[in-house]
């Protein structure tokens, strides 16, 4: 026995140290990046010169974003200048961007390349090619390139006068889905009894708990979504590309067919039906490109990336007027305070309590980007937007992907609501889960006893079950907030209740559904949603201040270094091959989805106006 526990502690005693070896070696080299990132900033980079007959190239190295997380060290090591997912583009800049050089005589045209797009909501596409629309009201020409187009790069390279495709690539579209794991067997077999407490015969962010499929309700709820975007979408390509109706879907639906008569070539299908306008290799499109974007084939395109741009001394805009503030609301809705990428109802409260307190600002716009959340905390932002309005003051909201429950909660202050057609909106309802173990705790041989004063006492103990009293108290509970959320849009939208009930009872709606439905005024882009406020508050003359979160100083320094510092080093690879992003990682991501939400859902009531298949559609 004596060998035995030796050999063991042995064993173990390896395997710390193998542990405490690796910790230390992620240790220093975290630890040597930020002293490399420190140099870099410290060194500073050399100033943006944008010559005569410059082209500005649209090439987003990571995802768009309206609102940057705050990144850890790691992540940043692991950034490289390729596409990147952890990389994040402010939707603001791009599209302040392609204002700037619409008017800026030394850029001659625009050439927009996606190959590095990891990410991107379909509102923030279509804001950006609103903006490039523009941009070509002045005559100059804008062309897309790319080694192949996913459906969501395919959309931003719709708005180009020509598109350009690898001929070893392809137009990959597969339309619009939303498809969620169901748990309700996984969590019976564990012993672990979920109490849902919910109102609206569509509010089915509670359904992954409660069944093993999806509900004819929801599913009903789900088409009709589903079929407004993708129609939407659709109607958009095939109008830009000047395609017959139909073709889109033709394509997808007999894809097989088609690539048999093209055999197995998906570049020449695409051009075939006139997806794209010219495939041929990365060199030959580089020559073309010299032709058409530049002088002649030997001279280099000289093109200045939209990020380098803003830089440079680009045209700004006019000075003076009054003010006009936009604030970002971005991500799940949280109780408490949050760090930017997710809504903590006191962060965002403190800084519409800061603009309401302004009084040089004259009107505010809240671009809303949330599946809601909290309960409580969208009724502690909703009622700081009323204190805003109660000064005199108009409100815009401006809806960008999402803006559905929580999120439609505090849009209910707005003068006006304006959306995107491809918003998800609505979701309309409330609903509360409590777990419980008690089932689990047998399994696993536990028991739980005690005494307590009242019928409440000892509630949310592990091994105890819900009372009766309290499962009935949650339930009326939830029944009064639903009331409450159907009230306070009824007011906002100058309906009874029974008429917003109608389209409440948590069905979600896309941005076209919404406003005919009532529960958006307008649609339109965020730049047309400043546009109304300021003539709400009869401004001529503004300028639109960007409300930021107050970030501590160390997130201050990570931020300044994901902005401003790119840091190429031998450590990258080292770090990437330690941390490989294998199918199956995805794969198990994609299955951690329907619970993420859960690590943050800290409502003291346990009272959620939360969308779930806001987050779980696939395009």
């Amino acid at each position: 026995m004596a060998g035995t526990s030796n050999a063991l502690g042995r064993f173990f005693k390896t395997i710390f140290a193998v542990l405490r070896f690796i910790r230390s070696v992620f240790l220093n080299l975290i630890l040597l990046f930020v002293v490399l990132a420190m140099f870099g900033a410290f060194m500073g980079n050399p100033p943006v010169v944008i010559g005569k007959a410059s082209i500005l190239l649209l090439d987003p190295h990571g995802s768009i974003v309206e609102q940057r997380n705050t990144s850890d060290p790691l992540s940043l090591l692991t950034a490289s200048s390729g596409a990147n997912p952890s990389r994040q583009i402010l939707l603001q800049d791009v599209l302040d961007a392609i204002a700037a050089a619409k008017t800026d005589e030394r850029i001659t045209s625009m050439l927009i390349d996606t190959d590095h797009l990891t990410g991107a909501g379909m509102s923030q596409l279509q804001d950006i090619g609103t903006a490039i629309a523009d941009f070509k009201t002045t005559g100059k020409k804008v062309i897309a390139v790319g080694d192949s187009y996913s459906q969501a790069e395919y959309l931003l390279a719709s708005y180009a006068d020509e598109i350009l495709l690898n001929n070893y690539g392809g137009v990959s579209l597969e339309g619009f889905g939303i498809f969620s794991n169901y748990f309700q067997e996984a969590i019976t077999k564990l012993g672990v009894n979920v109490h849902i407490f919910r109102v609206g015969t569509y509010k089915s962010a509670v359904e992954p708990y409660m069944r093993n499929d999806m509900s004819p309700e929801t599913k009903s709820n789900y088409s009709t979504l589903l079929g407004d975007l993708w129609t939407h979408y659709v109607t958009e390509i095939e109008n830009r590309r000047q395609l017959p109706a139909g073709t889109v879907n033709d394509f997808i639906n007999n894809i097989d067919q088609h690539l048999s008569e093209h055999n197995g070539d998906t570049a020449e299908l695409a051009k075939a039906l006139r997806l794209v306008d010219r495939i041929d290799s990365r060199t030959a499109l580089t020559d073309y490109l010299r032709e058409t974007m530049g002088s002649d084939k030997a001279t280099p395109l000289r093109t200045i990336s939209f990020e380098n741009y803003l830089e440079g001394d680009i045209p700004s805009k006019p000075e003076g007027g009054a003010h006009v503030a936009l604030i970002v609301a971005e991500g799940e809705i949280v109780d408490g305070e949050a760090p930017p990428g997710t809504i903590g109802g006191d962060t965002l409260g403190a800084m519409i309590r800061g603009v309401t307190n302004n009084k040089e600002i004259k009107a505010l716009v809240l671009r809303v980007n949330s599946p809601g959340g909290s309960a409580f905390a969208s009724e502690i932002i909703r009622t700081e937007l009323a204190a805003f309005k109660a000064s005199g003051r108009p409100i815009v909201v401006s809806m960008g992907d999402t803006a559905a429950s929580g999120g439609y909660w505090i849009s209910t202050s707005a003068d006006q609501i304006w959306a995107s057609p491809l918003t998800i909106t609505g979701s309309i309802g409330i609903f509360g889960m409590i777990p419980t173990f008690e089932e689990s705790a047998k399994k696993l041989g536990v028991g739980t006893d005690g005494v307590g004063t009242t019928t409440l006492a000892g509630q949310g103990t592990v091994g105890l079950p819900l009372s009766d009293v309290q499962a009935r108290a949650i339930q009326l509970e939830i029944n009064h907030g639903y009331e409450r959320f159907i009230s306070l849009v009824a007011a906002a939208r100058d309906k009874d209740n029974a008429a917003v009930d109608a389209i409440a009872q948590g069905q979600v709606w896309s941005g076209l559904s919404a406003k005919a439905n009532g529960l958006v005024d307008e649609l339109g882009s965020l730049e047309q949603a400043i546009a109304a406020a300021a003539k709400l508050a009869n401004l001529e003359r503004y300028r639109v201040d960007l409300i930021q979160p107050t970030l501590s100083p160390t997130q201050r320094f990570l931020q300044d270094i994901l902005e401003n510092v790119h840091v190429q080093s031998a450590l990258q690879p080292l770090v990437s091959s330690l941390l490989p992003r294998s199918l199956l990682l995805q794969q198990l991501q994609y299955l951690e989805a329907p619970l993420h939400w859960l690590q943050s859902a800290n409502d003291p009531k346990f009272h959620y106006v939360r969308c779930l298949e806001c987050t779980a559609l696939q395009w």
